[in-house]
């Protein structure tokens, strides 16, 4: 009753006629606050953290190479990164804060095949995991294109 400014010593809101009702209804108010204010705090953190990966990632943005089949491509945002994680089914979208991780996307013929982390200190791919965590038939292709063009990381 105080946080919505209700007078607690009114008969009216102490014992009101059906006291489980209003009850009710004050926490689903209560509870639609709380979500609009959690919506908009991982709204800002969002936006936050977009720009920090965009500061920490941003020069390797546009890079990509092929094979003739496999495609490779640097992630370019945390909403893609949460996409790839989504859509593949394993952990990478938290990954956008992993300061000395560069992430890509392996794709053939645009189908996601597997998402690669390489190291930024080791220039060594640290994990290639395809849908569920799994490894795919291209899995050493793909580890090998990303070793033979880490030369375009640095």
């Amino acid at each position: 009753l105080r946080h919505f400014g209700k007078d607690t010593n009114s008969p009216k809101y102490v014992c009101p006629a059906d006291l489980k009702a209003e009850h009710d209804k004050l926490v689903a108010k209560r509870n639609r606050q709380r979500e609009r204010e959690r919506t908009e705090q991982q709204r800002q953190k969002a936006i936050e953290d977009e720009k920090n990966y965009l500061k920490a990632k941003g020069i390797f943005f546009g890079l990509v190479f092929s094979d003739n089949l496999i495609r490779i491509k640097v992630i370019e945002s945390v909403e893609e990164m949460i996409e790839e994680g989504r859509m593949m089914h394993h952990c990478v979208g938290g990954y956008h804060n992993r300061e000395n991780s560069l992430i890509l996307s392996a794709t053939i013929d645009g189908r996601r095949i597997e998402t690669i982390e390489v190291s930024l200190k080791t220039l060594e791919v640290v994990q290639c995991r395809g849908l569920c965590n799994e490894n795919t038939e291209y899995h050493d292709r793909i580890v090998n294109l990303v070793n033979s063009n880490v030369n375009l990381i640095r």
